[in-house]
């Protein structure tokens, strides 16, 4: 009983670990602690990030960009949490960071119009961003979505473009083309920096723990409990 006891309670403790769920409506600060946007990378042997260096047309100008997952950190006054986000706004820069930035349910975002079809495009692919060309591919599918979906689908056409040949336009295209409103939707929310100076940085979009996620938490503290009782009255 003890041995399990012992279990239960480093996996507890790794679940606690975890990052603090944002929520919508709070006021958090966001930083880059490892000096780099894309690391550290959460896939093994990774060591430089998920990202592309590609040229995009946005109003009708050509940007270079490093499109991919940005790993960052947040913090809420709970302490800095790594934060895995990619963005919304393919026309300002990433940095510097404009604090504090408010954390919104995407559904009540600037971006609410498009909500559905962005919730679905996360909730479809976002676990096949396991490589640098799936990474660039995601970002490419949330511009599009983000910045020009209004004009309709098309990364050929509209505001924003993405005519390179490759692997990354294919498979954005392929990813994009499957949307039909009836594909898995992700829970997410979208960090907007500080209205009140002059500047604008990205808008940062980012999936939260479903409520079962948190209840699995909470009944993973009481069974710890349970078993410490249990392990107690063996004992004597």
């Amino acid at each position: 009983m003890k041995q399990f006891a012992a279990f239960l309670a480093s996996a507890f403790f790794c679940v606690a670990a975890a990052a603090v769920p944002l929520a919508p409506g709070q006021t958090v600060s966001v930083a880059d602690n490892n000096g780099n946007p894309f690391t550290p990378s959460p896939v093994a042997g990774d060591t430089n990030g998920l990202f592309t260096n590609l040229t995009i047309e946005v109003n009708g100008s050509n940007v270079g960009v490093a499109a991919g997952l940005f790993s960052l950190n947040y913090n809420n006054g709970s302490g800095w949490e790594q934060l895995l986000a990619f963005c919304l706004s393919p026309d300002v820069w990433l940095q510097p960071f404009d604090n504090p930035y408010t954390v919104h349910a995407l559904s009540s975002s600037p971006h609410a119009a498009v909500s559905g079809l962005i919730s679905e495009f996360w909730g479809r692919f976002r676990n096949q961003v396991t490589n640098d060309v799936n990474a660039a591919a995601f970002q490419v599918g949330l511009w599009e979505l983000a910045f020009d979906a209004g004009a309709g689908i098309n990364l050929a056409g509209g505001n924003f473009r993405f005519t390179t040949s490759g692997a990354v336009l294919s498979t954005a295209q392929s990813w994009l083309s499957q949307l039909d409103g009836t594909g898995p939707r992700a829970n997410l929310v979208v960090l907007i920096d500080n209205p009140s100076t002059n500047v604008r940085r990205q808008d940062l979009v980012t999936e939260v723990p479903e409520p079962g996620t948190l209840a699995l938490l909470g009944a993973a503290v009481l069974l710890l409990a349970a078993v410490g009782r249990l392990s107690g009255l063996s004992a004597r």
